[in-house]
């Protein structure tokens, strides 16, 4: 079976996070049972035009908007070389519904997106997205979060299947020590939707109350410069810049609570990944981590810099919950595998194509 996974960028790409690598390791589990894969994604600077990693066939054109309208070229000029086209929707789709034995994809809405990055210019595309999106409403969704399936079934989808994020790690056995200081992280590119500076915000909050409390922000992006500034007046605040791997997860371990303050999330990887430390998650209120973090048990729902604070002083100071939600978290993350995942999505990919929802030619 040849499948094409059109998405706006692909793993090795600077600006990729968590949907990225989702599409990498469902992709890598597809090829592990037999299919041959392609994805199509925007170029980037020293980025090969066509590569294989890890069995995946890579093909890469265009910057991060004229990808979508490359992919859909390529996706329409060799349309009958495919059993199945899947159209990744990030705020912009490549035009799927147009094309036969196609699905979609999408993590999540972009709605506040488009305003926090845009200004009032983002009217626009906060229109066009969900008339966009009713176009695919008749083709079969895969989506990661039940905050995204209401979404989709409120635009007119009726065949959405439920297929979550995983780890690409195993959790760890028990519960291990933390820093001898209550330490916050942030993990997470530094740009205004992920809202970074309301991490600074919340830790004021709690080194008011914490004097020796520490904060880690740990990633890149293009409020980092404005972050240094707002965080001069603070003590024991540490950037660390891009990390992952190993280090990641050291850092993820070492630290009390994480911090996930943003706009909207399509689920929250890093929600995952700290749980799989024994890091329970203080984020807010917001689609994607209403699902992520197991409000009470594996972490907590905040309203807002203030709400987050308080809680998060609370649950420094309140030894025996923590423990208990610690524990919880390492319990949670064991569910979160990328061949439990891939299989899922497999399903959902042989259902399809023995069925009618592909629209013939």
């Amino acid at each position: 079976m040849k499948i094409l996974i059109l998405n706006r960028r692909d793993r090795k790409h600077p600006e990729g996070g968590g949907a990225e690598v989702y599409t990498h390791e469902i992709a890598k589990g597809l090829t592990e049972r037999g299919c041959e894969v392609t994805i199509f994604s925007s170029s980037f600077k020293g980025a090969l035009p066509e590569e294989i990693i890890d069995g995946i066939r890579h093909l890469r054109k265009g910057g991060e908007f004229m990808v979508h309208f490359h992919g859909f070229l390529y996706a329409f000029r060799h349309r009958k070389m495919f059993d199945l086209i899947i159209d990744e929707f990030n705020g912009l789709g490549f035009f799927g519904f147009l094309l036969p034995r196609s699905m979609i994809l999408i993590h999540q809405l972009y709605r506040e997106f488009w305003f926090r990055e845009l200004g009032a210019i983002g009217a626009i595309p906060y229109v066009i997205e969900p008339l966009l999106l009713r176009c695919y409403r008749r083709r079969t969704a895969v989506t990661v979060s039940d905050s995204t399936k209401k979404d989709l079934e409120g635009l007119g989808f009726t065949n959405i299947n439920l297929v979550m994020n995983a780890l690409s790690i195993s959790p760890l056995l028990q519960f291990a020590d933390k820093e001898e200081k209550p330490t916050l992280i942030f993990l997470g590119r530094l740009k205004s939707t992920k809202r970074p500076e309301d991490a600074l915000s919340i830790f004021r909050v709690v080194q008011a109350e914490i004097p020796e409390a520490r904060l880690w922000m740990v990633g890149q992006g293009p409020e980092k410069e404005h972050l240094l500034k707002m965080s001069k007046d603070l003590s024991n605040v540490t950037f660390f810049g891009w990390v992952e791997g190993a280090e990641k997860y050291r850092l993820l371990k070492s630290a009390h609570i994480l911090l996930v303050p943003g706009v909207r999330e399509g689920f929250g990887i890093n929600v995952i990944e700290a749980a799989s430390q024994g890091t329970p998650a203080i984020g807010y209120d917001i689609h994607g981590l209403r699902d992520s973090i197991r409000n009470g048990l594996t972490g907590l729902l905040a309203t807002g810099p203030e709400d987050a604070g308080i809680k998060a002083i609370q649950l420094i100071r309140d030894t025996f919950r923590y423990q208990t939600m610690a524990e919880e978290c390492l319990a949670y993350a064991k569910d979160f595998n990328w061949q439990k995942r891939a299989g899922e999505f497999w399903e959902v990919v042989s259902r399809l194509l023995t069925t009618e929802n592909a629209t013939p030619e």
